[in-house]
């Protein structure tokens, strides 16, 4: 799928922004199992939807506001309850700037428990062969002393950063994430493992420590359950 960046998802610098980002990957997943009969409407008449459980991003570059990028999808395994999607970002020349691989669970929206991918649900995507290289897994190991202070600040949830589940967007949590990163710092990879959904009106208490170019932030609720544990490497 072919797109132009926009003025609304770039920042100061006119460069894609990272919940921009987010957005285009999850967008681009949707759309694609729309194209293949697995419809938004289509979920909600049976009563179920795909809950995202984690990221793993790697950014050579972001794009400029008004380039043309190319993303391209495919699931690579579904078994059980799980689906496994890796996700490129091609420039207009062809070159790879960012490629990612997330981790989806099919959920019964009543019981709000993962249910097993049904057969003709199964029959409606292909699957590819994965990204090579290496990745280090959807279990983020938490730095010890993370959550052993008081939280950097809070931020409660609002309706524009609610999604069709009623839940917070998963895009947000890595935007509040970032909001850590100290000026002048560029990201090149985020991992993200989301463990809550934190929905209207829930107050986010964030926490966050450095090791070296390791940044993780922790999302939690006041009692220090973690909504998500987001990780970035710094340069």
């Amino acid at each position: 799928m072919r797109f132009r960046l926009r003025y609304s998802e770039v920042d100061s610098g006119g460069r894609l922004t990272i919940v921009s980002l987010i957005n285009y990957l999850q967008d681009t997943v949707t759309f694609v199992s729309d194209e293949a009969g697995c419809t938004l409407q289509y979920l909600m008449e049976n009563g179920w939807g795909w809950f995202i459980t984690s990221w793993e991003i790697y950014i050579d570059r972001l794009p400029s506001y008004g380039e043309e990028i190319e993303i391209d999808t495919w699931a690579t395994e579904l078994k059980g309850v799980i689906a496994y999607r890796d996700i490129i970002i091609n420039d207009c020349d062809g070159n790879l700037i960012v490629k990612a691989r997330s981790l989806w669970v099919l959920m019964d929206l009543k019981k709000l428990s993962p249910i097993r991918i049904p057969a003709d649900l199964l029959a409606r995507y292909d699957t590819r062969e994965p990204l090579p290289g290496e990745w280090r897994g959807r279990r983020i190991k938490t730095l010890d002393g993370l959550l052993s202070d008081e939280p950097e600040r809070l931020v409660e949830v609002l309706h524009l950063h609610l999604d069709t589940n009623g839940h917070m967007n998963n895009a947000y949590y890595v935007e509040i994430a970032r909001e850590q990163i100290p000026e002048g710092k560029r990201i090149s990879s985020i991992r993200t493992e989301y463990k809550k959904s934190a929905v209207l009106g829930d107050v986010i208490n964030v926490f966050e420590m450095c090791d070296g170019d390791l940044l993780q932030v922790a999302l939690t609720s006041g009692n220090k359950d973690i909504f998500a544990l987001v990780e970035f490497e710094i340069l």
